[in-house]
């Protein structure tokens, strides 16, 4: 399923308590992802053949494991990661609005965002203030 569509299945109030539950201390943030949201929602998907791909990944210490994508994954445009298909390998158990959480977090960290997001990035990376 490509990351637009399942976007279009769920609404921010749904998704807004799995990102708290799973990044603690950010439901400070929730105007600057209320605000992502609602761009992302808003724009017309690129059409991409790259994937965003969800897998069990070492930690820093060798008995370490989570799931998640790879950084790589989420660096270009707003436009190109939502017209990317997700993919879970065996042994992700995240469920569709926990995916949805996650790509949302990543999107606006690591992604390429439009300029009128600028302001709130700035809040995002800079959570200290």
């Amino acid at each position: 399923m490509r990351l637009y569509e399942l976007l279009q299945a769920y609404d921010f109030d749904e998704v807004m308590p799995i990102i708290v539950d799973m990044f603690p201390g950010t439901g400070k943030f929730r105007p600057q992802l209320q605000q992502a949201w609602n761009i992302l929602t808003g724009m017309r998907p690129v059409d991409s053949k790259k994937e965003i791909r969800y897998k069990i990944m070492k930690g820093a210490n060798a008995d370490e494991q989570y799931i998640g994508a790879e950084d790589r994954d989420f660096d270009t445009t707003w436009e190109v990661i939502i017209g990317k298909n997700l993919v879970r390998e065996r042994g992700v158990d995240l469920n569709d609005a926990e995916l949805i959480a996650n790509c949302l977090v990543n999107i606006c960290l690591i992604g390429r965002h439009p300029k009128v997001f600028d302001e709130a990035y700035r809040i995002l990376s800079t959570p200290d203030r």
